[in-house]
């Protein structure tokens, strides 16, 4: 299992466990560390989902900064008091944001932010390597299925689309590689049913309470690309 593969398995499911990820961790000193440092960050995680915040912090802090002291120690504990339930609620604001809100409000930008990121993983010249079984597989997840790969598939693998667990599929185009991503539908993410770039464009379809984004250069039949997914695709009730 190369590197990438094996980090974006974990991050989507760190106590996943298969054949394939116990040998690569078995084999690999680099990833038995990485596999060190992600526990590490989840205890960490957790620890800060249970810092407790005092109740009613908001009124207790306009009450307490409205008297006034002309005693220099009053004065320096209620800075230290306040202090301290600022970093509380700060704390706890913070963990709230990285856990539920959605860095980006569109599909199309997010989707264009994720596929110039990983760009290097991938190229047009990679060979085919994913089955249909193994697709079909993952895609159990979602609830559907394909009955064709209706393209040469070289990647197949699920990883984070702005907080939600997702399928990022990658298949062989005529110049470079078209990537398809297939979520759970987002209320906090806005959906946009064609967007673009200077260099890529996409569009996106729901299906199912599923999202189902392509994105291509602008060499790319997209639309044709949409006409195949929908073709081929098959949801269980």
């Amino acid at each position: 299992m190369d590197d990438l593969k094996f980090r974006r398995s974990m991050l989507a499911e760190p106590n996943y466990r298969d054949d394939a990820v116990n040998a690569a961790i078995k084999s690999d000193s680099a990833k038995q560390k990485f596999l060190q440092e992600l526990d590490t960050l989840e205890n960490k995680i957790e620890q800060a989902m249970h810092i407790p915040v005092p109740e009613d912090l908001a009124n207790k802090l306009i009450l307490r900064q409205t008297f006034a002291s002309h005693q220099q120690q009053k004065r320096k504990t209620r800075v230290r008091l306040s202090m301290a339930a600022s970093v509380a609620l700060v704390m706890g604001l913070t963990v709230n944001f990285m856990m539920f809100s959605s860095t980006y409000k569109n599909l199309g930008d997010y989707a264009i932010a994720h596929v110039n990121y990983e760009a290097s993983h991938f190229s047009n010249n990679d060979q085919p390597r994913v089955t249909l079984a193994s697709l079909n597989k993952k895609m159990a997840k979602f609830k559907g299925s394909f009955d064709s790969t209706f393209g040469s598939l070289i990647f197949a693998d699920y990883c984070r689309f702005d907080g939600s667990k997702s399928l990022h599929l990658v298949f062989q185009g005529q110049s470079s590689p078209v990537n398809i991503f297939i979520l759970p539908d987002d209320e906090d993410i806005k959906f946009i049913a064609n967007f673009a770039n200077d260099k890529l464009q996409g569009r996106s379809l729901n299906f199912n309470h599923s999202n189902i984004i392509l994105v291509g250069d602008k060499k790319e039949p997209i639309k044709q690309w949409q006409e195949r997914v929908s073709d081929h695709i098959t949801w269980s009730i």
